[in-house]
């Protein structure tokens, strides 16, 4: 999601970037148990507290499941579960995620049902914004229930969805929000964790995601093959992925009339909670640090209220400061462009997105299509769309047979 309001003509101050290639290495005794016995977690939020210390065990160990009742579940499943599982923050870490498995209806073909691991776009940073929470008084339901109305059509071709909540999102800690490595860690521990659950799984996935799930998609395509070997994974579909988010804050600082915007609030908390060095109240006017704080109470749609953010971004942030630790650290931790991941890509677009500009993607695929990486990219002209919803979030539905068709290709339905 855009950093803040932005404009096409500062394309120009996209310069050369680095193309991040495979620098992690992890063993294939990471793989999980081939069984394991079920521990079944309490009732209510508390579901979302992880045992202290941690169960012994590896990344993507399921910790503990239950049977998902509220509107997260997708109607068309045989089973929905909310799990919670083991994973990694980038120190190496032990952390708890949340998540949920939907599985088909009927008999698995050979080998299991093929997953998609699901990486959802922007709902906030708060515990309370995370998506298996969705319910009748969830704050980002709109959203949420749409992403959701097309996933149960993939379960009905036959394929089991999971859906991870993302680090800090619903459980302890702050959610990196857009640190690309940190959303694939947890997409791709999903897969691990949603395998021990039942064994009707098969180890061949894909990965698709929306808006800062589409850069997730983008980054898991890169750091899939490498975290989780014993796994295959055959694509990656990013519909409105986020991109050239340090040219962007480059940008806003540069045109400080902008007026501000809730995304960029989240991408600072977000990146500042990866970089504990860079101190964010020192990037900030008085005005910017009281506003920053409703992150840890709001989700987005909220944000826009009569208090919400209206201010311009030279306002809320000291334009005197030195921000060059903090562009830096986006750069290297949130730009997916400089990804060179090493799986079939299928890139989704709207054109009059206002969310994530059109000429933003158009960049990133031709750089890479310039590295010769394997990649179809489509655009949507969308017209007469549901008023309840803006051409950013109406690209999922309307991009839906074209993915299926790709996937079909990739990684063939369940049925």
């Amino acid at each position: 999601m855009a950093f803040f309001p932005v404009r096409r003509h500062w394309l120009a101050l996209l310069g050369t970037t680095v193309v991040l290639t495979g620098c992690a290495h992890f063993s294939d005794s990471d793989a999980p148990p081939a069984s394991m016995e079920i521990a079944r977690g309490p009732a209510g939020l508390d579901f979302y507290t992880p045992p202290s210390p941690l169960p012994e065990g590896h990344h993507g160990d399921l910790i503990r499941a239950r049977a998902l009742d509220n509107n997260a579940a997708l109607p068309s499943a045989a089973q929905n579960w909310l799990t919670l599982y083991r994973s990694t923050d980038l120190d190496g870490n032990a952390i708890a995620v949340s998540g949920t498995v939907a599985i088909p209806k009927g008999t698995p073909p050979e080998g299991g049902w093929p997953v998609i691991s699901w990486t959802h776009g922007t709902t906030g940073i708060a515990d309370r914004c995370a998506p298996s929470r969705n319910d009748d008084d969830y704050p980002a339901r709109g959203y949420v229930d749409l992403m959701n109305e097309t996933l149960d059509q993939w379960v009905r071709r036959g394929y089991a969805v999971v859906k991870t909540d993302y680090q800090g999102l619903g459980t302890p800690g702050v959610h990196p929000y857009l640190v690309g490595e940190a959303e694939a860690r947890s997409a791709i521990d999903m897969v691990r964790a949603a395998r021990q659950l039942t064994p009707d799984l098969s180890r061949d996935w894909l990965v698709m995601g929306h808006s800062q799930g589409g850069q997730a998609a983008l980054y898991t395509a890169y750091l899939g093959p490498i975290y989780a070997p014993e796994l295959n994974l055959t694509g990656a579909i990013a519909i409105s992925p986020a991109s050239h988010l340090s040219a962007q804050i480059q940008y806003a600082l540069t045109h400080p009339e902008i007026r501000s915007n809730p995304y960029g609030a989240l991408m600072l908390v977000g990146i500042t909670a990866a970089t504990p060095k860079v101190d964010l109240s020192t990037l900030l006017t008085e005005e910017g640090r009281k506003r920053i704080k409703q992150v840890d109470e709001r989700c987005v749609g909220e944000m826009r209220g009569e208090d919400g953010w209206t201010l311009t971004v030279g306002e809320l942030s000291d334009l005197e400061a030195d921000w060059q630790p903090l562009i830096q650290a986006v750069a290297s931790l949130e730009d997916t462009e400089n990804l060179r991941p090493s799986v079939p890509l299928l890139i989704l677009q709207s054109d009059d997105d206002k969310a994530v500009l059109k000429p933003l993607t158009d960049k990133m695929v031709a750089r890479y299509q310039s590295l010769g990486l394997d990649v179809e990219y489509r655009t949507y002209h969308i017209e007469n769309q549901d008023p309840a919803y803006t051409s950013h979030q109406i690209t999922v539905p309307v991009s839906r047979p074209a993915a299926m068709v790709w996937a079909q290709r990739h990684l063939p339905a369940g049925r």
